[in-house]
């Protein structure tokens, strides 16, 4: 399989490579004006490119000035407040650095290369180009979203910056077209499987000293054989530039992904394998209790081998983050990721 992903990386990235800016300007634009998979968040624009017969997806970040008079920089140059690394907060809160997406998508995709993971979608080209997608509409108003955050001037001036922004970092990656929640089933198969795949790339994730810190299911795709995550708009890394606080912060959060994948993978198998609603809006107070149930060792009767063992496996981590993921959304930024409790030596 790596195989015929490499040779594939390897023509597209050779065909972007000789193309001049205007040439994957004009690529990248025209791509957007027929909006196939095109689409505008947080974190950018995104369409999906026919490069010689083979679909890519392009992701266009808005590149600040600050971001362009310091190249490739890992550094948070608007010195951002740590909450901002968190992506469950109610409104959307910045990425660091355009830069530091490239860095993390750079080290990843060398994971791949290197056949030491598969879990990934590879990056085959960047460049920084003219132009850039709207503004995202949740950060149209500057002031909804500031207020929230304490106000944090730094946060105005990074949204303010990203919305005079004229160019941006286009990162050209691997077109894997396949939510995760399209491929999903609670066969015992498939329920280990997902298990199976999605501390893989947990682990994968912890080789590389790289954190990726959002990694909800609508950042996971999926094919027919295997679980990719993707976009890296959060993620940062001890190699990284990182300030004191930001280092601290790295060490204290070495579990997070681990735990943020076993509550979303709680969460889902609660929902759909043992029938506990979640509502569309609010706190879904219901599934957190049963989570919190099965966390103090009552797994109930009833649920699959597949299930119970999941269940008994991951329900405590799902619990400590379910409790820290509301705190966030219920608007405390003070908040901080519990990590996982200290067992004695012996």
């Amino acid at each position: 399989m790596l195989s015929s992903r490499r040779v594939r990386h390897d023509v597209v990235s050779a065909s972007l490579a000789a193309r001049d800016d205007e040439q994957l300007a004009a690529l990248v634009d025209a791509a957007a004006t027929r909006g196939v998979g095109a689409g505008v968040g947080v974190g950018g624009g995104a369409s999906v490119l026919d490069v010689d017969g083979m679909p890519v997806f392009a992701k266009r970040i808005p590149i600040t000035e600050r971001e362009l008079a310091h190249p490739l920089s890992t550094a948070d140059l608007f010195d951002l407040p740590l909450f901002c690394r968190y992506g469950l907060h109610r409104v959307a809160v910045p990425g660091v650095s355009a830069w530091r997406e490239l860095a993390a998508n750079q080290t990843v995709t060398e994971a791949v290369l290197e056949g030491a993971s598969e879990s990934f979608a590879m990056l085959h080209h960047w460049r920084v180009l003219p132009g850039r997608a709207p503004v995202a509409p949740e950060h149209q108003d500057i002031d909804a979203v500031v207020a929230p955050l304490g106000g944090d001037v730094s946060v105005r001036t990074r949204l303010e910056e990203m919305a005079r922004a004229t160019s941006s970092l286009v990162l050209f990656l691997e077109h894997v077209p396949n939510p995760l929640l399209d491929r999903l089933d609670t066969t015992e198969e498939g329920i280990e499987k997902v298990e199976q795949q999605l501390f893989a790339v947990v682990d994968a994730l912890r080789h590389r000293q790289l954190l990726h810190l959002d990694g909800h299911f609508a950042n996971l795709r999926a094919d027919d054989d295997r679980i990719y995550l993707v976009d890296f708009g959060l993620a940062t890394s001890p190699r990284f530039t990182l300030s004191d606080a930001e280092r601290d912060l790295v060490e204290r959060h070495l579990d997070h992904d681990s735990d943020y994948a076993a509550m979303r993978l709680v969460n889902w198998l609660v929902t759909t394998a043992c029938g506990i609603p979640t509502p569309t809006t609010g706190v879904p107070t219901e599934r957190n209790t049963y989570v919190r149930r099965c966390a103090e060792g009552h797994i109930p009767e009833g649920v699959s081998p597949a299930t119970a063992g999941i269940l008994a496996r991951h329900a405590p981590a799902a619990a400590r983050m379910n409790d820290f993921h509301w705190r966030l959304v219920d608007g405390d930024i003070h908040a901080q990721y519990p990590g996982r409790p200290h067992r004695p030596p012996g």
